[in-house]
């Protein structure tokens, strides 16, 4: 298990795996599918779309990132 920490939250850095645009990490879909590289999930660029970095974070923090955070009526 990979351990997410604050402390980590670097804008261009996942805070999972560390990767960046420059480097992106690549992860399958879905089986026999090519390789796709990752992309942002957060408007702070602090957490990439590789499915295994998703995981690592609480849903709660999921849910209060910008790009999760729910509209109110």
């Amino acid at each position: 298990m990979i351990q997410v920490s604050p402390l980590s939250l670097a804008p261009g850095k996942c805070r999972v795996c560390g990767c960046s645009e420059l480097n992106p990490c690549l992860y399958q879909i879905a089986q026999g599918e090519p390789l796709a590289a990752c992309a942002w999930m957060d408007f702070d660029h602090t957490l990439c779309s590789n499915f295994r970095c998703i995981a690592e974070v609480p849903l709660a923090e999921l849910e209060e990132m910008p790009l999760f955070r729910r509209r109110v009526a």
